[in-house]
C-alpha cells in the first residue's frame, strides 16, 4: 500500500472515530417537564406568594426543587425565588430544674392528697418549704409514695407557662407504668391535667425510654403526679422543666400532615423479621421534618418503636430515631404521647415496633407529622393564568436569587399577593419526549463502547495493512533532458 493509500485511510478511520464518539457524548438537552398544575391567585398583587403543597415535592424529579417552573399561559418563564424563612421570628427555650417532693401512700380519706410542702408568701415572692427539711430540694420518696408533687420554679406576671417535664430516674431498668396529673398555682385549687405513661424498655438497639410529662397551656407552678400503680413506678432522681417562649409573632409556620400507612415498596432483599410487623409510611415527597406522632383512634396503645427513613426505594433504611407513642384511656378521658422532635429530610418512615410490645395497628394509627414546606413568591408578570412545572430530572435550578426578585423583600413582604396550587396533571407530549431521552440515556454507554471498539479495530487494520507494504520506496530519479 502506498504512503498516499495510508495516509486517506487514516485519516478515514479518525473521521469515523470522531463522527461516531460526537453523536455518543453530546450532552441531551434538559428532559422537559412532566408535570404541570394550575395557580390560582386568591389574592392580586405585584408579587404572589404561593406556599407549596406536598404534591410539589411528590413531582419534583430533583429533591432540591431545582426542576421547579412557573410559566404563564404563553409558556414563557416568570421569575419567581424561594421565600426564606421570616429571620426576625424566633423561639427560645429555657430548662431549668424541677424540685421534687414525695406525696404519702395515699390520699386522706376524702380524696385530699397532704402537701409535702409549706408555701411562705412574702409580697409576690413564694417560697417553698419541705416539712421538716430544706428549701426545693429532691427528698427521697418513702417505701410507699402514690406519687410526687413538682415545683416548676418561680414565675413572674407575664412569663410564659412550663410546656413539658423531662423526668430522670435511677431504677429498675425496665418498667411501665401510667400516672395523672394535676396542676396548681397555689397548692389549693387544681386543676386536671391530663394522663400518661412513662416507660423504659432494654432492647437489642438500646434502650426505649418516655421520659416527658406533657403540660398544658394553662399549666400552675405545681405539678402532682399520682401513680397509677406505685409499686410498678420508678425511683425519680431528678426532673428538668422546659420554658419556650414566642419572641415575636410567626409569620411562616410548619404544616401539619396526616398520613395513613401505605404498603411497604417490595426490595431486593427480604426485610428483615422485625420490619414485617412494621408500619410503613409515605409522605408524598421528599420533606425536611420537624417532629412526628402516632396517634390512635381510640382505646388504649402503648408503642415503643424505632423509626426508620430514607428518602427513596432504592436506598437502604436507617434508624433515625426512637421513643414510646401511646394513648391512655380512662374513665371517659384519653391522654396521648407528646410528639418526638425529628429534624430530618426524607420521604419514607418506617415505624418497627419492640420485639417484646404488639404489632402496630395499620387501621386505628396514623401518622401526623409537621414539615416546613417552602413558598415560592413570584413576580405576577406576563399572561394569566400562571402554572407550576415540576419533574425534570437534570434542569439546572430555576429559582433567582431573592434580591433579583424582590428588591426590597422586608418592607414589600407583608403586602404580597396569595396563591394556591392546584392539582399536578402529566403532560403527554412531555412525558413521551422524557421517556425518549431516557432511552437514549441507556443507550448511551453502549454506543461509547462501540466508538471505542471501532476505533481499536481501525488502528489494528491502518497498523497492518502499513506493516504489510513494507518499506515505502524512493521515487525514481528523473532522468535528464
Amino acid at each position: 500500500m502506498s504512503r498516499p493509500e495510508g495516509a486517506r485511510l487514516a485519516r478515514g478511520s479518525v473521521l469515523l472515530a470522531g463522527t461516531l464518539l460526537a453523536v455518543a457524548a453530546a450532552r441531551a438537552e434538559p428532559a422537559p417537564y412532566r408535570y404541570q398544575a394550575p395557580v390560582a391567585i386568591d389574592a392580586p398583587a405585584p408579587f404572589i406568594q404561593l406556599p407549596l403543597s406536598i404534591a410539589a415535592y411528590g413531582h419534583a424529579e430533583q429533591d432540591d426543587l431545582r426542576d421547579l417552573r412557573v410559566v404563564d399561559a404563553k409558556g414563557e418563564r416568570v421569575p419567581f425565588t424561594f421565600l426564606p424563612p421570616l429571620a426576625t421570628v424566633q423561639l427560645s427555650e429555657q430548662v431549668r430544674e424541677a424540685s421534687l417532693y414525695p406525696l404519702p401512700a395515699r390520699p386522706a380519706s376524702d380524696g385530699v392528697w397532704s402537701s409535702p410542702v409549706d408555701v411562705v408568701v412574702e409580697g409576690d415572692r413564694i417560697t417553698v418549704h419541705r416539712r421538716g427539711g430544706s428549701v426545693g430540694t429532691l427528698a427521697a420518696a418513702p417505701r410507699e409514695s402514690g406519687g410526687w408533687l413538682i415545683d416548676t420554679g418561680e414565675t413572674r406576671r407575664g412569663d410564659p407557662p412550663p410546656k413539658k417535664l423531662t423526668l430522670r430516674w435511677s431504677g429498675p431498668a425496665e418498667f411501665s407504668v401510667s400516672y395523672r396529673i394535676e396542676t396548681s398555682d397555689d397548692l389549693r385549687q387544681w386543676r386536671a391535667a391530663g394522663t400518661g405513661q412513662l416507660m423504659a424498655l432494654q432492647s437489642a438497639s438500646g434502650t426505649l425510654a418516655q421520659p416527658v410529662v406533657g403540660l398544658p397551656d394553662s399549666s400552675g407552678r405545681f405539678v402532682r403526679l399520682v401513680w397509677a400503680d406505685p409499686g410498678a413506678a420508678p425511683a425519680l432522681s431528678g426532673a428538668s422543666v422546659l420554658v419556650a417562649e414566642r419572641q415575636r409573632v410567626a409569620v411562616d409556620s410548619t404544616r401539619e400532615l396526616a398520613v395513613a400507612p401505605s404498603p411497604e415498596p417490595v426490595a431486593t432483599a427480604p426485610p428483615e423479621a422485625a420490619a414485617k410487623r412494621a408500619l410503613h409510611f409515605d409522605l408524598g415527597g421528599v420533606v425536611p421534618l420537624v417532629d412526628v406522632d402516632l396517634r390512635f383512634d381510640a382505646g388504649t396503645h402503648v408503642a415503643p418503636v424505632r423509626l426508620q427513613g430514607r428518602a427513596r426505594v432504592d436506598q437502604p433504611w436507617r434508624d433515625v430515631g426512637s421513643g414510646v407513642f401511646y394513648r391512655l384511656e380512662r374513665g371517659g378521658e384519653f391522654g396521648n404521647s407528646p410528639a418526638l422532635a425529628l429534624p430530618i429530610v426524607v420521604r419514607y418512615l418506617r415505624l418497627v415496633p419492640d420485639e417484646r410490645a404488639a404489632s402496630l395497628d395499620g387501621v386505628a394509627a396514623r401518622l401526623v407529622v409537621h414539615a416546613s414546606l417552602a413558598s415560592i413568591v413570584f413576580a405576577a408578570q406576563g399572561e394569566p393564568p400562571f402554572r407550576l412545572l415540576a419533574g425534570s430530572r437534570d434542569a439546572p435550578a430555576g429559582a433567582l436569587p431573592v434580591s433579583a426578585v424582590v428588591p426590597q423583600l422586608d418592607s414589600e413582604r407583608a403586602r404580597f399577593g396569595r396563591a394556591t396550587l392546584g392539582a399536578f396533571a402529566v403532560d403527554e407530549a412531555a412525558a413521551r419526549v422524557a421517556e425518549e431521552a431516557a432511552r437514549q440515556a441507556r443507550f448511551r454507554p453502549w454506543l461509547l463502547w462501540s466508538v471505542l471498539i471501532v476505533g481499536v479495530v481501525g488502528l489494528a487494520a491502518l497498523v497492518w495493512r502499513l506493516a504489510r507494504s513494507g518499506p515505502a520506496q524512493a521515487p525514481a530519479p528523473t532522468p535528464p533532458a
